[in-house]
């Protein structure tokens, strides 16, 4: 039976959980339901990904640096619950965390019975004493006493959500899903500055360039990997810290063979010119990136961030891991699958059980 479904998302820029949820969007539409993907702002790559039996509702709310500010995350709480109350939806789904208490807020205001399911994607340490994280543990309350359940995205981020107080019978885990196969067929300017740098094997990651990404020791890998064997070093992303990790490549003497592309939204595009995948993340609720790159046969490393990479690679059985924040054994790890890759069909095989179908099945069985 058809239900009508909303999906909220703060932004579509260029993250993990937008994708997600486009894709989700996409996917319960073309399975015959009624849905509305809603956004504060729907300018972002993961727009150009959202399908024509999607119905987006944009509110066009300006983005201030990482957020929207004080009052008019007031006002868009106020909006949102006005949107609910006239949609009346079944069912609204919602991510990340301020995306969850927006709703949780709005669904109170809009005296909305939908069932609700606030999805988490980033992995959360236990709260300390601090008045911040009191009123984490406060607001996460709200959230959870508000959901019908709770989707984490790992093990580990059910877990966390657990220790923050949730109750376990209200957190189900459901992994993100790999994207469909597709190509833009399109050809980019990084494609000629990656031949123009010569040969050698080819490493990429792909993320956002902020902190909790660490490509402060994904560059020190390389250039101790750079200093014994041929190879380049494409990192797939923007942020804040661009022109710090690019002057930083300059510094530590790699930075003619590293490749700062910018967003790319074409993976197949990104995977298609890889050796090697590295991840160096500090922390990692999923890791969708990594489940991308095995989809297309490309060996991966990893750091041992919580929590979603020991989970996709099975405690290191389809993908070396190494400790967080260590440069020489992410070297290290690096030349060893470079000599010696997982071969493409073991990868592609992992990378299988999160087909966007599987998934959506998942989602869908909420309902």
């Amino acid at each position: 039976m058809a239900k009508r479904i909303v999906f909220h998302i703060a932004s579509l820029r260029g993250g993990g959980a937008e994708r997600v949820f486009v894709l989700m969007a996409n996917e319960l539409a073309s399975r015959g339901h009624n849905v509305t993907l809603f956004t504060w702002n729907a300018q972002g790559p993961n727009a150009a990904l959202l399908s024509p039996a999607v119905h987006l509702v944009d509110f066009g709310l300006p983005i201030r640096g990482e957020g929207y500010g004080k009052w008019a995350t007031l006002k868009g709480i106020v909006r949102s619950a006005g949107l609910l109350g006239r949609l009346s939806p079944d069912a609204i789904y919602s991510a990340p965390e301020f995306a969850n208490l927006v709703v949780a807020l709005a669904l109170s205001l809009a005296r909305s019975r939908a069932r609700f399911f606030p999805s988490f994607h980033a992995a959360a340490s236990l709260p300390s004493g601090s008045l911040g994280a009191k009123m984490a543990v406060w607001l996460s309350a709200l959230v959870a006493a508000r959901a019908t359940r709770a989707i984490a995205v790992s093990e580990g981020v059910c877990g966390d959500l657990v220790a923050r107080g949730f109750p376990k019978s209200k957190v189900v885990v459901i992994n993100n899903p790999l994207p469909p196969a597709a190509s833009q067929q399109r050809s980019y300017a990084w494609q000629a500055e990656l031949a123009a740098m010569g040969d050698g094997p080819v490493i990429i990651t792909a993320g956002r360039l902020v902190p909790v990404k660490d490509h402060w020791t994904l560059l020190r890998a390389f250039a101790v990997l750079r200093a014994g064997r041929r190879a380049r070093l494409v990192i797939f992303g923007e942020g804040p810290l661009a022109d710090e990790l690019r002057a930083y490549a300059e510094e530590s003497g790699i930075g003619a063979d590293v490749l700062f592309a910018g967003y790319v939204n074409d993976p197949a595009a990104c995977y298609a010119v890889a050796d090697l995948f590295v991840l160096s993340s500090t922390s990692e609720g999923f890791g969708n990136v990594l489940v991308e790159a095995m989809a297309a046969g490309i060996p991966v490393v990893s750091t041992d961030a919580p929590h979603g990479p020991r989970e996709i690679l099975d405690d290191g059985r389809f993908g070396a891991l190494v400790p967080v924040g260590d440069a020489a054994a992410l070297a290290v790890a690096m030349a060893g699958m470079l000599d010696q890759p997982t071969t493409a069909a073991i990868l592609k095989s992992r990378a299988a059980d999160f087909e966007i179908e599987k998934i959506g099945d998942r989602y869908e069985a909420l309902l």
